[in-house]
């Protein structure tokens, strides 16, 4: 019986993994932070807030700031991955 290939990964999956894989080029730690504002805009099909992204991850992630999501959403735009 034939092996069957694994299936590709979903389009947002595939988003996520090339943030993440550009950060870690940049020399960048994928925290678990930022690992929840990426996932957040690989599935989000509109162009969310800062706040609506802080208010996402802070669910998750209580002690997360403000500061957090913006910075790391100026890093992505850095590294032009938004």
């Amino acid at each position: 019986m034939p092996k069957r290939q694994p299936a590709p990964p979903e389009p947002s999956q595939r988003r996520i993994e090339e943030m993440t894989e550009a950060l870690r080029q940049a020399g960048q730690r994928i925290t678990p932070q930022r690992l929840a504002v990426l996932k957040i805009l690989a599935q989000s099909s509109d162009h969310p807030s800062v706040e609506g992204i802080y208010e996402q991850v802070v669910r998750e992630f209580p002690t997360t700031s403000l500061a957090t999501v913006y910075k790391t959403l100026t890093l992505l735009k850095s590294l032009n991955q938004v």
